[in-house]
């Protein structure tokens, strides 16, 4: 652990206990609804609310996004990190006590609470060179906080599992409780002293001159981005965000329709027809294991082979694997009894898709989403991303009536197709983001080389008379 950040490691810890709680909780119905099938809860829940159950989930993303958006921008980002684990908390309360559907639906409602803002946060604390790794570190718990429910769920009963399970947001809380508050945000609320503080925590560096500089840099950074305007209408129109909003509303447009929800929602089916004697609950272990092991992985090269190689070989290996799985079922019903000799294929091909779409696709682009936008309006970005997000409910609903009409094998080759563009899009679109500053990242996006000699100038001369000041004390 390199020295002078410590404390970023503490942090990144500290985040992955948070995410891994939201991991846990948040794949409660996996489990659990299949012990209601089973008859294995004390309360009956038939399919008709079980249906409505699944179906709030986007109702409560979309307002859990732009509640948490409004306390990460008014009252900070750890204190929408600290809520988030108190909306939890209260959202099992209803758990340990449901005796009736309603009260699932209020668990639901809450437990969707959007989680989204630790990426700002990460992002504002951790230094550039290991900034991606320990943020894909931290989503890569919230897969390990997922599988952990999937195997703890299956060996308790559903009273116990919701008697015992408030314990995880309440070790959330006592983690993320003592971290220290962004210095950006500190900065962009007025609190010099105290920002100044908690980087110097954050470095463990306190009172040396590369420390000044550093803030120094930084204070600059939030003056000039905080003189721009942060309203919506701005933020859309605005020339100079016109490159991020491309980047960003690109790249999750192309997720969004390159076929994550849709292969995911059909893999039981492709395997099924792939006659692979595989147990679905099995692939529930086994998508749930390839999320946390590649995420790992993830986490590991993003720092060194850098965002746009990741996502490049993402979008390679969805395609590729989407590709195979519509010539399969395009020859199929043509040579039946061939084709099924080789229905392995399909297998392998859905194991590629979730290795691809782990490693770069269904991470990355959100690390992105916060390094490209300018303070002022970072907030506002990622609440208008997730929103935007919203599209992949609908879009599933589009893509059953799509191949109603038009057959399985189009949707799959036009995923495949949609894969290819995303490819082309972030090759020759996408700019490379590892190891630059949030600073050097808005300079590249204004095509600024260098920062200017005013700047340094005035960095220089505010370092000089904090030495002064040092020495005279």
């Amino acid at each position: 652990m390199e020295d002078g950040r410590k404390l970023q490691y503490v942090v990144t810890c500290a985040v992955s206990i948070l995410t891994s709680t939201m991991g846990f909780i948040n794949t409660w119905a996996t489990p659990m609804i299949r012990k209601f099938w089973l008859d294995e809860a004390d309360f009956q829940f038939n399919d008709e609310e079980t249906k409505l159950f699944f179906n709030i989930t986007p109702i409560g993303l979309l307002v859990g996004t732009v509640f948490a958006g409004y306390i990460c921008d008014k009252f900070g980002r750890r204190t929408t990190l600290l809520t988030a684990t108190v909306i939890a908390a209260f959202g099992l309360i209803f758990t340990a006590l449901s005796s009736a559907a309603w009260m699932l639906y209020v668990m639901q409602g809450l437990w969707t609470f959007s989680l989204g803002w630790k990426y700002i946060y990460m992002a504002e604390i951790v230094d550039p060179d290991i900034r991606g790794g320990l943020t894909l570190a931290t989503r890569s718990m919230f897969h390990f906080g997922s599988l952990l429910m999937v195997l703890i769920g299956e060996t308790v009963s559903y009273r116990a599992m919701n008697n015992w399970i408030i314990i995880a947001p309440l070790l959330s809380f006592a983690a993320i409780y003592p971290i220290p508050e962004s210095p950006y945000y500190l900065l962009k609320v007025g609190l010099e002293e105290q920002a100044r503080k908690e980087m110097s925590r954050l470095q463990e560096n306190v009172g040396t001159e590369d420390i000044d500089t550093q803030f120094e840099k930084m204070k600059m950074l939030v003056t000039m981005e905080m003189q721009n305007s942060s309203s919506f209408f701005k933020f859309i129109s605005n020339k100079r965000y016109r490159k991020a909003l491309i980047i960003t509303f690109g790249l999750k447009l192309f997720y969004i329709l390159s076929g994550t929800t849709v292969v995911q929602g059909l893999y039981i089916t492709i395997l099924i027809e792939g006659d692979i004697k595989l147990n679905p609950r099995k692939m529930v272990d086994i998508d749930v294991a390839i999320k946390v092991g590649i995420g790992i992985l993830s986490a590991l090269l993003v720092d060194r082979v850098g965002r746009r190689i990741l996502l490049l070989w993402s979008f390679i290996g969805c395609s590729l694997s989407i590709a195979v799985i519509a010539l399969y079922f395009g020859v199929r019903d043509y040579y039946t009894q061939a084709i099924q000799a080789i229905g392995y294929v399909t297998f392998a091909a859905v194991i590629i898709f979730l290795i691809s779409n782990s490693l770069g696709l269904a991470s990355i682009k959100e690390i992105i989403e916060v390094e490209l936008f300018p303070l002022n309006v970072r907030v506002m970005a990622v609440v208008t991303l997730y929103v935007f997000g919203g599209l992949g409910y609908p879009l599933h609903i589009g893509v059953r009536e799509f191949e109603n009409s038009a057959g399985r094998v189009s949707v799959f080759w036009t995923l495949a197709v949609i894969s290819v563009l995303g490819f082309v899009f972030t090759y020759f679109v996408l700019p490379e983001t590892k190891r630059k500053s949030l600073k050097e990242i808005q300079e590249m996006l204004r095509g600024d080389d260098n920062v200017s000699e005013q700047e340094m100038t005035t960095i220089q001369e505010r370092t000089e008379r904090f030495r002064d000041r040092v020495i005279s004390g």
